[in-house]
């Protein structure tokens, strides 16, 4: 018989996942816009395109931002719930991704 694992998703998993996606990248001689917009490609890609998966990811996530996944549509105004799950989904990835990028910079 199968076991059913639930996995939990907090920032730091997410920072991982992002820091992980960034190894792929030549970041040497990219500029800022570059950069941001290898986060934004890494945001996208990151967010489940199936709203099952979306949907566990998002009620598995524990952080404070746990209910603004949920109930914020603040800016992008998603037409149905799961675009605006979606949506949040994405700009959590982002804002993570833009951390981890200001990070690297304080790095060097």
């Amino acid at each position: 018989m199968n076991e059913c694992k639930e996995k939990v998703y907090t920032r730091w998993s997410m920072k991982h996942e992002i820091i992980d996606d960034l190894e792929s990248y030549d970041l040497d001689d990219v500029t800022e816009n570059d950069l941001d917009d290898i986060i934004r490609e890494i945001a996208d890609s990151l967010v489940p395109a199936y709203n099952h998966v979306l949907i566990e990811q998002c009620s598995h996530y524990q952080g404070e931002e746990f209910w603004d996944l949920w109930n914020d549509n603040s800016g992008f105004g998603g037409e149905t719930p799961l675009d605006m799950l979606r949506a949040n989904l994405w700009s959590l990835y982002y804002q993570i991704g833009s951390e981890v990028l200001e990070e690297r910079k304080e790095e060097k």
